[in-house]
């Protein structure tokens, strides 16, 4: 979906910023397939956003992306910059795996709720 909503940003004349989280590989025919797509689409995104250095790397190789044009933005919070007012709300927006922390919200959930 990211990749035909950037074609059609392109075609429109609209500037467009992509964010990548994932770590695809180079190997399967799945990612053989995503990557021949990203080649083709991405280089027409005016920026793209990564979440760590790692999956920078990898976009940048993936996509054959210009390394100029492609910034990261880790994806955490700065502990010492984010103060949490005590009377808040705890939405998740997540993909509940285990790879993006889920096991984390099991131990920080209950204590919250009390």
């Amino acid at each position: 979906m990211a990749n035909e909503a950037v074609t059609y940003a392109c075609e429109m004349g609209l500037a467009s910023v992509y964010t990548d989280h994932s770590l695809f590989g180079f190997d399967d025919i799945a990612s053989i397939i995503l990557n021949r797509v990203s080649k083709s689409t991405l280089p027409t995104v005016g920026a793209a956003i990564c979440v760590s250095h790692t999956c920078c790397d990898n976009f940048i190789l993936r996509a054959h992306m210009l390394p100029s044009i492609v910034h990261v933005i880790p994806n955490a919070v700065h502990t010492s910059k984010f103060i949490p007012d005590l009377s808040i709300t705890v939405v998740v927006v997540s993909r509940l795996v285990y790879r993006n922390g889920v096991i984390l919200l099991v131990g920080i959930i209950p204590p919250i709720c009390k």
